[in-house]
This record gives C-alpha cells, sequence and structure tokens, in this order.
C-alpha cells in the first residue's frame, strides 16, 4: 500500500506538472504571437522608408547621369539628396524571446515546427542587423558627404524663417566640387539598400507574417 501511495503521488505530480507546463506553453505562444504582430507593424513601417530611399537614390542617380540634375529647381534638388539617406532602423519586440532564451523555458515549447520557426527567425534577425549596421555606416557617409555638398541646413534647420536668413546661402549646391563624390556615396548607398537591406526586410516580414499563420493553426488560437 505504501508503494502504491508513493506511485500514485508520483503520477499526481507528474500530472500536476505536465498541466502547468501546458499553460505555460500556450501563455508563450500567445505572448510570441502579439510580438510578431508588433514586428510586422515595424518591419512595414521600416520597408516603406526604405523603399524611398532607394527610389530617392535612384532618380538622383539617373538624373546625374543625364546631366539634369543640376537643372531641378534648389528646393527639389535639397529635398531629393536630403531624403535618399533616411535612417532605417527595425526594431524587434524581444518580450517573449529573451524570457525564453534567458530562463531556459525553450524546453516548454515542444511542437517541434513552431521552436525550430522561433529560431529561425531568431537568427534572421542577426542577419539582418549586420546588413543594418553596414547600411547605416554606409548612410553616416552620404550625409558627410551631403553637407560638404549641399545647403542642407535650409531644410533641416528651417534657417530661410530664421531673423539673420539673409545669411543663409539659397542656392541648393554649396560647393559643386563635391557633387561628384556625393554621387558615388549615394550609389553606394542604393546597392546596399535595394539589393541587400530591402530583400531581407521583406523575407522577415514574409516569415513573421508565416508564423503567425503557423502558430495560430499549430494551437488553434484562430478563434481565441
Amino acid at each position: 500500500m505504501i508503494f502504491l501511495a508513493v506511485t500514485m503521488g508520483f503520477f499526481a505530480e507528474s500530472l500536476r506538472e505536465n498541466i502547468g507546463d501546458n499553460s505555460k506553453e500556450r501563455e508563450y505562444i500567445h505572448s510570441f504571437v502579439e510580438d510578431l504582430q508588433k514586428d510586422t507593424v515595424s518591419l512595414h513601417y521600416s520597408i516603406r522608408r526604405l523603399n524611398l530611399d532607394v527610389k530617392n537614390c535612384e532618380r538622383l542617380i539617373r538624373l546625374y547621369g543625364e546631366g539634369k540634375l543640376t537643372q531641378l529647381p534648389d528646393t527639389t534638388l535639397l529635398m531629393l539628396s536630403n531624403q535618399c539617406g533616411l535612417s532605417v532602423d527595425v526594431f524587434f519586440n524581444d518580450r517573449t524571446s529573451s524570457q525564453l532564451k534567458g530562463t531556459g523555458s525553450m524546453r516548454l515549447i515542444r511542437n517541434k515546427m513552431v521552436a525550430d520557426s522561433m529560431l529561425q527567425y531568431w537568427n534572421s534577425q542577426y542577419r539582418l542587423e549586420q546588413v543594418h549596421s553596414r547600411f547605416e555606416t554606409m548612410r553616416l557617409e552620404q550625409r558627410k558627404a551631403g553637407w560638404k555638398t549641399f545647403n542642407w541646413f535650409v531644410v533641416n534647420y528651417n534657417l530661410d524663417k530664421a531673423p539673420n536668413a539673409q545669411i543663409v546661402a539659397k542656392n541648393a549646391i554649396a560647393d559643386p566640387r563635391n557633387l561628384g563624390e556625393f554621387v558615388n556615396v549615394c550609389s553606394t548607398l542604393y546597392n546596399s539598400g535595394g539589393f541587400q537591406y530591402l530583400p531581407l526586410l521583406q523575407k522577415q516580414l514574409t516569415l513573421a507574417r508565416t508564423m503567425i499563420s503557423m502558430i495560430k493553426k499549430e494551437y488553434n488560437l484562430e478563434n481565441e
């Protein structure tokens, strides 16, 4: 009877632990799906912003090659040159991932397909961060070249409305000698943004959306 009581106690404890693990697993899954949904919003915004960079860089390079860049109205040229190097950052929501990785709770995610997808998503974030770092380095070079080439003060600080506006140059190009250097940097930025950074952002967005759909199906969350 003692053996039976001990055995039953063991099974009861195992059952209680299993029920608790199931509950925790679903909590993590719900939380992770919420994080993914927030990530899709962030990624969508970053893709739209990077597309603007790429589009403006492409237009600037084409006009320069055709000898028409300096024919643009000063205001248009200032805005075009300034807005082909906008910052494009992605902020992933790591609320759930930090808990899963920091507390060893990944063992609770017993659906192998979901667990593997999580790891793939996190690994691709690391790759994205590397490409973003290279893009940001080149973007800062573009800003340096731009400040030497254009009168960006008018755009960035709106000095044309300041009391001493008469001392602010109104011509878009401050130093024509630096224009070629600026266009060359924009070309590199265009290649980095359009052919490396943008495809990875789009891939990450597709992955996030696919995971949301897959996780909801695997855990029957569609009606929750």
